[in-house]
């Protein structure tokens, strides 16, 4: 082969494999969902804060990219959002579903242990479902409430009257 056609079908095939590859990377992004898989564990070091919703909500927002996991907890956990703080040990850095937290309630200066309670699975949250809680936490409208708009009704012209007919009553009888 001449060395310049070998050149020429080298840099051709190097430049489809570069066009195959953008191509697939592009339509992966494009088709990847939303993966909402719940997760069992999180890594601790990656969370950056948590926010208590209630009793038995916990959103934990992760840090560097905007991905955020809400953990429902199985029960109730009785002062949780009133102390709005908790506590717990772990061993190998990850806060899993089989973890319990307890929650710190203040007394004057000092801190008391209150109730335990066990975690459950972290859902994961997407850019638009951590929009939608900022937006409920401001007083905004729920994520799963209905939103409406006023209908735009036709008004028709009224027809015209409807004149009573009278109907014919027979004349009394006569004996």
């Amino acid at each position: 082969m001449i060395p310049s056609m070998r050149a020429y079908a080298s840099f051709s095939a190097l430049a489809f494999a570069c066009l195959c590859t953008g191509s697939s990377v592009v339509a992966d992004e494009d088709t990847a969902a939303f993966d909402r898989t719940p997760r069992e564990c999180v890594q601790l070091h990656n969370v950056a804060r948590t926010d208590i919703l209630d009793d038995q909500t916990i959103v934990f927002y992760m840090r560097g990219n905007k991905v955020a996991y809400r953990n429902y907890l199985p029960r109730k956990c009785p002062g949780l959002k009133r102390w709005d703080r908790f506590a717990y040990n772990v061993t190998a850095g990850r806060l899993c579903n089989i973890d319990v937290i307890t929650v710190l309630e203040q007394w004057g200066t000092r801190f008391e242990p209150g109730f335990t309670c066990q975690l459950g699975d972290f859902h994961p949250l997407s850019p638009g479902d951590i929009e939608s809680l900022k937006e409920e936490k401001q007083g905004g409208p729920r994520p799963d409430s209905v939103r409406t708009r006023p209908a735009k009704v036709r008004r028709e012209e009224p027809a015209a009257p409807i004149e009573p007919v009278e109907e014919a009553v027979p004349p009394p009888a006569q004996e």
